[in-house]
C-alpha cells in the first residue's frame, strides 16, 4: 500500500527565517493594498496569487482583483486550487510582473489576535524560495510564471530592508495613532453628539417638507390636476427629502452603506429628473445616454446623491446666467456604459479646465466662489464605499470628465 505523506506548513518556516516584527493587522491591509492598488490602477501584463482569509477592510479590493482583467488565482481552502489544506493560519499575496514581484506572507497565530508575524521579498531572485512551497500545494502549474515573470537584476538586499524597515515604522505610528484615539474616545463626546442632535432637528423640518409634498400630492389628486410638471415637481422634492434623510440617518448612527443589486439605468433616470432644475434658465444642453440594462453593487440613494452632486457640479462650471448669453455649444452629458467587467458611468462638460486638477478631491479644495471644498471629496468616499472608483479621468480647454466605475452584479451584466 503507497505511503502518503502529507505536506507541511512550510510558509511558516519562511516567516520564522526572516525573524521580522509583529506588526498590527491594520499595517497588513496597507500593505496589501500598497502592492494591489498600483496594478489595479494601471493595469500590465502580470499574475496575483492570493489566499486572504480574512477580507475585512479588503474585500472591495478583491473583488477589483476579481472583476479585473489581470490573471488571478485565489488559494483559500474552498477554492480548487489546493492540493492540501495544511496552511490553516498562514495568509499570502504575490504579485508578478515583467518589472515588479512582490511576496508577501503573514501568519496570523499569535500572542494576540490583531497582530500577525510576516515575511516580504520585493523584486529579488530569492522570490523562488516562497514560489516553490506555494507550487507544490498547487494543482496550477505556477512554474510559468515564475519563468514568465522574473526581476532582471541582481538581488537588492538594502531595497528589501528598506521596506520591511518602513512597514515596521508604519506599525509604530499606527500604534500612537491608536492611543491618540483612545485618549480622543475618553473625552466627553461633545462634539458627536451635537452632530447627532443637528442632524435629529433637520431631519424633523425634512420631514415637513414631505408632509406637505404629500398634501399636494393628495390635492392634485383629489381636484384633477394632471400637469405633468406639478407632478413630477412634487416626486422630485419627496425624492430629495428621502434622500436627505437617509443621510441624516447614516450620520447619526454611522452605519454603513447598504450594498444590493440595483438598475443604472433607473437610477439615471431618477437622477436626470432630480437635476433637471439645474438647467431652467441656462443655455446648457443636457444630454442622458444610458441604454444597455445594466445592474450594479451599489447603495440606490447614495449613489444617486453622488451623480447629482457631480452634474449639478458640471452645469455651476459654466458660471452665471448672465455669462452664458446666446452662447451655443454648451453641455453636461451623463453617459452609462460597460466596460469590461465593470459600468462605466460618465459626467462630462465642455466648460473649461479646472485648475489645480491633481487637488480636486481634496477635502477644503473648491475652484467655485462660496464653494465649502466638501463635495467631491464626500462623492469620492461615498463610491469607495460601494467598492467603486471615482476619478477625473480627463480636464481640458475642450472637455473634463469624472468617471465612476461600479462592479456589475454576475449574471445581469448587459
Amino acid at each position: 500500500m503507497k505511503k502518503i505523506v502529507r505536506q507541511q506548513n512550510y510558509l511558516k518556516g519562511l516567516i520564522e527565517s526572516q525573524d521580522n516584527k509583529s506588526i498590527t493587522k491594520q499595517i497588513l491591509r496597507c500593505a496589501i493594498r500598497a502592492v494591489l492598488e498600483p496594478l489595479l490602477d494601471n493595469p500590465e501584463a502580470g499574475v496575483v496569487l492570493y489566499r486572504i482569509i480574512n477580507q475585512t477592510g479588503l474585500a472591495g479590493l478583491i473583488k477589483r482583483v476579481e472583476f479585473s482583467d489581470i490573471e488571478a488565482y485565489n488559494f483559500s481552502d474552498e477554492s480548487e486550487n489546493l492540493r492540501e489544506r495544511v496552511w490553516a493560519d498562514t495568509e499570502f499575496l504575490c504579485v508578478m510582473t515583467h518589472r515588479f514581484v512582490s511576496i508577501f506572507i503573514w501568519d496570523n497565530k499569535t500572542d494576540s489576535k490583531n497582530y500577525v508575524r510576516y515575511y516580504s521579498i520585493w523584486n529579488s531572485k530569492l522570490q523562488d524560495e516562497a514560489l516553490d512551497i506555494i507550487n507544490r500545494n498547487s494543482i496550477i502549474d505556477i512554474r510559468q510564471f515564475q519563468e514568465k515573470f522574473r526581476p532582471d537584476r541582481r538581488d537588492n538586499i538594502l531595497l528589501n530592508s528598506s521596506i520591511r524597515r518602513l512597514v515596521e515604522n508604519m506599525d509604530e505610528a499606527a500604534k500612537d495613532a491608536v492611543l491618540g484615539f483612545a485618549e480622543f474616545q475618553a473625552k466627553p463626546a461633545e462634539a458627536s453628539a451635537e452632530v447627532r442632535e443637528v442632524a435629529h432637528e433637520i431631519k424633523n423640518q425634512l420631514s415637513i417638507c414631505d408632509l406637505y409634498g404629500e398634501i399636494i400630492r393628495k390635492y392634485c389628486e383629489k381636484n384633477g390636476i394632471t400637469d405633468e410638471t406639478i407632478l413630477n415637481g412634487v416626486h422630485c422634492i419627496s425624492r430629495a427629502v428621502k434622500m436627505s434623510g437617509n443621510s441624516l440617518l447614516a450620520l447619526k448612527s454611522t452605519q454603513s452603506k447598504e450594498l444590493k443589486q440595483c438598475d443604472l439605468k433607473n437610477i439615471i433616470k431618477i437622477v436626470e429628473d432630480l437635476t433637471k432644475v439645474y438647467f431652467e434658465c441656462k443655455n446648457v444642453e443636457y444630454i442622458v445616454e444610458s441604454k444597455a440594462n445594466l445592474k450594479v453593487l451599489a447603495d440606490e440613494d447614495s449613489l444617486t446623491a453622488v451623480l447629482v452632486n457631480l452634474v449639478k457640479n458640471a452645469v455651476e462650471a459654466f458660471g452665471t446666467t448672465e455669462d452664458l448669453n446666446d452662447e451655443n455649444g454648451k453641455y453636461v452629458k451623463i453617459k452609462a456604459e460597460k466596460r469590461g467587467e465593470f459600468a462605466a458611468i460618465r459626467i462630462i462638460n465642455n466648460a473649461g479646465k479646472i485648475n489645480e486638477p491633481e487637488r480636486i478631491f481634496e477635502k477644503g479644495f473648491t475652484t467655485k466662489r462660496g464653494g465649502s471644498g466638501l463635495g467631491l471629496s464626500i462623492c469620492k468616499k461615498s463610491i469607495e464605499e460601494q467598492l467603486g472608483q471615482l476619478k477625473l479621468e480627463h480636464t481640458g480647454d475642450d472637455y473634463t470628465e469624472f468617471l465612476i466605475k461600479l462592479g456589475l452584479v454576475d449574471g445581469v451584466r448587459g
